[in-house]
């Protein structure tokens, strides 16, 4: 059973490594067996993660990429397959956010939200695809979206729009990515002790305790809790499973 959870010679590309997320799944995805690249907007940011990766016995590179750009999707797939020879799974997890009330919102800032979320794991998978196609075998894409997808956040309004579109994303990928072996699923976190700017740190810190009321499991989670439902998706237990948003909330949804 513990093989259906392996990724020894699997090669994964994770988004956003260099912290938070995605610094987690990046090593745990390492101790899964994997070869991960990374990529961050810093290349010093996602080299310190491939350089605790290789540390630690596991084969990793880190890069600088822009991924609300194909140029920048395009070559974080192709460092990883000159680094390791193929690419088996592709995990966009890079993501931002502005918190700020819907009213203040300018275009600039709402389309900068939907870049850096929705349109930069489309053009992750895109470009994951293409290769998997080259090779002819299939592959994984996992996308981070977040259970603001399915609930309401306020001063969170142009970030629950994007998610709410990776979810949408994942169906119609899979759906139309399926009879070619490319699986497409997505996790959902909720309030992880990791936030993606000062703002989102702030209000968790001034709202601690009514989050902790309102989870079922009654604490936030770490980030590494996101690395067993992601390693889950893009390993062969879930040979099956595609065109699935799986919250990893503590419940937040659940009431």
């Amino acid at each position: 059973m513990a093989g259906l959870f392996d990724l020894g010679g699997k090669v994964a590309a994770i988004t956003g490594s260099s912290r938070g997320i995605g610094r987690e799944l990046a090593l745990g995805f390492a101790a899964a067996g994997a070869a991960v690249a990374g990529c961050a907007r810093s290349a010093d940011g996602s080299e310190r993660t491939a350089a605790e990766i290789r540390a630690a016995g596991g084969r990793a590179i880190g890069t600088a990429a822009d991924m609300t750009t194909r140029e920048g999707a395009d070559r974080l797939v192709a460092e990883a397959v000159a680094a390791f020879g193929r690419l088996d799974i592709m995990i966009a997890n890079a993501g931002i956010d502005i918190t700020q009330p819907a009213k203040d919102f300018s275009a600039e800032e709402f389309d900068r939200v939907i870049a850096g979320n929705l349109r930069a794991a489309f053009l992750s998978a895109q470009a994951a695809a293409e290769q998997f196609r080259r090779q002819g075998r299939g592959g994984a894409i996992v996308m981070t979206s977040s259970n603001a997808s399915v609930a309401a956040f306020e001063n969170l309004t142009p970030y629950c729009a994007a998610k709410g579109g990776i979810d949408a994303l994942v169906r119609a990928l899979a759906a139309e990515w399926g009879p070619e072996g490319i699986r497409v699923n997505a996790i959902n976190p909720g309030y992880t002790s990791h936030a993606m700017n000062p703002n989102s740190t702030a209000i968790m810190a001034r709202e601690h305790a009514a989050i902790i009321a309102r989870t079922p499991l009654r604490r936030i989670a770490h980030p590494r809790e996101m690395v067993g439902p992601a390693v889950f998706l893009a390993s062969d237990a879930a040979a099956y499973v595609t065109g699935v948003a799986l919250l990893v909330d503590g419940g937040w949804c659940a009431q």
